[in-house]
């Protein structure tokens, strides 16, 4: 099977796209918003797994 790749304007994308949730995920964590927590890490989790599974 082929693997392709990511461009590196692609994979700094992808950076800054994970770079951001966490930043939100804190902002979630200082207000004491659990909902909002868990549903935001959930989410970044499922992408994480899914670009691991490519």
């Amino acid at each position: 099977m082929e693997t392709m790749g990511m461009t590196d304007n692609q994979y700094k994308d992808f950076v800054e796209a994970i770079k951001e949730d966490l930043e939100e995920l804190n902002e979630y964590k200082e207000a004491n918003d659990n909902e909002r927590y868990n549903k935001k890490y959930n989410r970044l989790m499922d992408r994480l797994e899914k670009s691991l599974n490519r």
